[in-house]
């Protein structure tokens, strides 16, 4: 057989294995919308633990398992939004990073409502408009994002699961061709990929506009406009990749903390989350950390800040691994409480490798 002749044929087995496996996922959507049922009717509730565990005792084939792995988390959220259908807060503008994430995590069937500010996602949560919000507490580049942490603080409110994604942004047209004319980009977009604009183009017009939605949009309309957004909300709209990665940051990465009422599950590999503040005294700071390493409690992160209106006072933000629920991680909160003037849990979820 020529190659010409096995070609086809081997395009021809591709879309037979295609359709079958998207006979197979309706069917397994359709289970998945049993399980709603069967949870309305007063069934069991418990999530699936650790869904894609099962991923690396497979063989090795020709499909890499972090391949794979990504491609069941999509259906594993899309599974989700059908199970429990949810109303999610995410702060930022439409299309952007944030936004971006909850919809790969919560899957597409769910409905999404923007918010400017952490503080407004989190009162949708505590006034039951949504089930969870989300929004980035750490990066790579700067750190914790204390503004953000202190704001849950001050809320019942706790974190109960972890995203770590890049946060790529993407130079994106029509594809028609011709010079590029004017440059969009929300405000955020236009700050982070700044040195690559004056950099590149440094002649052409820059518009700024409300969200990557809007960018999107606005390139898909006029060939000659180009869209500085992430790369999955302009391949949304049709456009093509016309430089990749221009931000200023290339190697950023936002953890992203999603907030409910409820804790979540132990998981046998989770990160539990804290904050505390300390009398001025000698030794006090080791004194409480040594109530977790007493018990071989792993401290993950450590961060200090001022309290604002009480002069060297500090406020400390600790992450240790464990669950609330471990008989170590129990022990070793309520010997803290003893040594702290302020303590409070901001909740403990599966760690994200």
């Amino acid at each position: 057989m020529d190659a010409k002749a096995r070609l086809a044929e081997v395009r021809s087995k591709m879309a037979e294995l295609d359709r079958g496996l998207a006979r197979l996922l309706d069917e397994r959507a359709g289970l998945s919308k049993e399980i709603r049922g069967l949870e309305q009717g007063g069934g069991a509730i418990e999530a699936e633990r650790e869904p894609l565990k099962w991923i690396e005792a497979l063989p090795e084939g020709a499909l890499p398992k972090e391949a794979l792995r990504g491609l069941f988390a999509q259906i594993a959220s899309t599974a989700r939004s059908l199970e429990r259908p949810l109303r999610v807060a995410y702060v930022g503008a439409e299309g952007g990073f944030c936004h971006q994430m909850a919809r790969s995590h919560f899957g597409l069937a769910a409905t999404f409502v923007e918010c400017a500010t952490v503080a407004d996602a989190l009162e949708e949560v505590l006034r039951q408009r949504v089930a969870f919000c989300t929004f980035p507490f750490d990066s790579s580049v700067d750190g914790l994002i204390l503004p953000a942490v202190f704001a849950l603080a001050e809320t019942d409110l706790v974190l109960v699961a972890e995203r770590i994604l890049p946060a790529v942004l993407c130079l994106m047209g029509s594809g028609q061709g011709g010079k590029i004319e004017r440059i969009v980009a929300s405000s955020t977009a236009h700050a982070a990929s700044e040195r690559f604009r004056k950099r590149e183009y440094g002649d052409v017009v820059v518009l700024d506009v409300r969200s990557a939605v809007e960018a999107a949009r606005t390139a898909l309309s006029d060939p000659g406009t180009a869209a500085v957004l992430p790369e999955a909300c302009g391949r949304e709209f049709g456009l093509e990749v016309l430089k990749e990665n221009v931000g200023d940051e290339p190697d950023l990465r936002y953890r992203y903390g999603i907030v409910g009422t409820r804790p979540s599950s132990r998981s046998g590999s989770d990160t539990t989350c804290l904050l505390f503040s300390l009398d001025d005294a000698p030794g006090t700071l080791f004194q409480v950390l040594g109530h977790f390493a007493e018990r071989g409690i792993n401290l993950k992160k450590i961060q200090s800040r001022p309290v604002r209106g009480a002069s060297w006072d500090y406020i400390f933000y600790v992450e240790v691994s464990g669950h609330v629920t471990d008989l170590a991680v129990v022990t070793a909160l309520e010997a803290v409480k003893g040594s702290t003037k302020y303590l409070k849990l901001l909740g403990s979820f599966p760690t994200e490798a």
